[in-house]
């Protein structure tokens, strides 16, 4: 069995995010950030450069003439989905190479993280929360510790922790602290911690469990806690078929969010996931 002090190792060492992801979510935290200084700092990631006019030039778009520079670009793809695609092809490639097991399977976590980031978007703009891109940053980071416990955790104990988690409806933070020795919100915050995140993403992705946090943190931790419930409730990377999902009535009362909300934003997760897909297109992302 890992030790303990094997998994915060693991945790503390995690690679940061690329350079061009910490640039984007710096510029896009002031509201009134200017295009140009997006896209001076994407131009400074070829890879991404690549990627963003190959996805212009698809026939997604159907353009009549081919598109030669990001700035250009930018205006077929819009500010939000230049983010997203800086985000999510910054941070696919943490889920390469992971390995396969019955507790996170790689596969399906990308989705569910695809699935909350979105949702915690569209949550915040219903909710008027201040930095919509910041929702969506919290939704693609909320599972960098299940990912590097992964790497590290015994696979037999993976096992148990799976087959409980299929069989019952116990609380897993609490499954997970018994057999890891700490739950996966709790290493998030902590490679949140080592990464010196903005301190209302490390709250959020480590209190978006915990009732006392959600209502006294930040609204993006009850925010992050209604999108990754709600995105389970509706069966995408639920690792628990048992257990109903339903965010918290303290999530729902800080934010105002209504039963009618739920229902539409998840009709848009639902609807946006097979457009995101394909305008994101993962793959390429856990390849890089």
């Amino acid at each position: 069995m890992s030790s303990i002090v094997q998994i915060m190792r693991t945790l503390r060492s995690m690679p940061p995010l690329p350079d061009v992801a910490e640039r984007v979510m710096a510029i896009v935290r002031n509201q009134d950030f200017a295009m140009t200084d997006l896209v001076a700092v994407v131009k400074t990631d070829p890879a991404l450069t690549t990627r963003i006019l190959k996805l212009c030039n698809s026939s997604l778009f159907g353009l009549a003439r081919e598109v030669s520079s990001v700035a250009e670009a930018v205006t077929y793809i819009g500010s939000r989905n230049l983010v997203k695609l800086v985000l999510v092809t910054c941070t696919g490639s943490y889920f390469r190479n992971l390995p396969q097991n019955d507790y996170a399977d790689p596969a399906q976590m990308w989705q569910q993280t695809l699935a909350c980031s979105t949702a915690c978007q569209a949550l915040a703009e219903r909710t008027r929360y201040a930095q919509p891109s910041a929702a969506f940053t919290a939704g693609i980071l909320h599972n960098i510790g299940r990912i590097a416990l992964l790497q590290v955790l015994d696979p037999e104990v993976m096992a148990v922790a799976a087959r409980e988690l299929v069989d019952t409806t116990a609380q897993p933070l609490e499954v997970e602290q018994r057999l890891f020795g700490l739950d996966h919100a709790a290493a998030s915050g902590i490679v949140a911690d080592s990464w010196n995140l903005p301190i209302e993403l490390r709250r959020a992705v480590r209190n978006h469990h915990d009732d006392a946090h959600i209502a006294s943190d930040d609204p993006l931790t009850a925010l992050l806690h209604t999108a990754d419930e709600l995105v389970m409730s509706l069966g995408i990377g639920d690792p628990q078929p048992l257990r109903p999902h339903t965010p918290s009535p303290v999530a729902l009362q800080r934010l105002a969010l209504g039963a009618e909300d739920l229902e539409a934003v998840g009709q848009l997760v639902t609807t946006e996931l097979a457009r995101v897909g394909k305008l994101l297109n993962p793959e390429p992302a856990l390849s890089r």
